[in-house]
């Protein structure tokens, strides 16, 4: 622990966790290419915007920092913590709540995705698939955009981690990040409702090709 006072070390962590969240790599990918990228593509200051905005070899990069600052906090969290059980999870938080309210870029950000799998990796590695590749997915294609996919399939997660760990730490951790994740997609959720907005991204539209209409 860095500090002997369990408050005062989890503030530490937290503020570091929001700090590290906040570094604005897909900003500054975008300025060595002079593209805006809150303003292209998508607008989202994030990994998966950055790869079809700024080029893959660029957005690629950009994805595995965003993943690594998942990684980074909950293995550092872990160790300052002393393994505490919930703490790495609410660091998590933190950085999440900092990537997508990044302060050097007035508090403009990504959606936290990137961030998850980071996490993920280090805490359940082989829950990924069931996320990414089942639960969000499916969702999406059941609603016919990504945005309110992602969102729903979290919420369900949180539920499948509960019976899968038997912690309800989980529920609790993947609940936050699935509020976190709808008040920065609030105005998509809006949309979808009130303007029948739909949007796949092209991994999903790529998973999803042969249940996909040709038009």
């Amino acid at each position: 622990m860095l500090f002997e006072n369990f408050f005062l070390n989890s503030f530490v962590i937290f503020l570091a966790a929001y700090l590290i969240g906040s570094f604005p790599t897909a900003y500054i990918a975008g300025k060595i290419k002079k593209i805006n990228i809150s303003e292209a593509g998508n607008k989202n200051v994030g990994g998966t915007n950055a790869v079809f905005v700024l080029g893959k070899p660029l957005g690629i990069a950009v994805l595995i920092i965003d993943i690594g600052k998942g990684l980074l906090v909950v293995w550092l969290a872990s160790i300052f913590s002393f393994y505490h059980p919930f703490i790495p999870m609410l660091a998590v938080v933190f950085t999440t709540i900092g990537h997508n309210w990044m302060f050097p870029i007035k508090f403009k950000g990504g959606k936290g995705t990137g961030v998850l799998v980071g996490s993920l990796i280090y805490l359940a590695p082989f829950s990924i698939p069931v996320l990414f590749l089942i639960l969000i997915p499916l969702a999406s294609f059941l609603v016919k955009d990504s945005f309110l996919g992602v969102g729903i399939g979290m919420f369900f997660f949180s539920f499948i981690m509960w019976a899968w760990k038997g912690n309800y730490y989980w529920p609790i951790f993947m609940v936050f990040l699935t509020v976190i994740y709808s008040l920065r997609c609030l105005n998509l959720y809006i949309t979808y409702f009130t303007e029948k907005r739909r949007y796949l991204n092209p991994f999903v539209r790529m998973m999803l090709k042969p249940f996909l209409k040709k038009k």
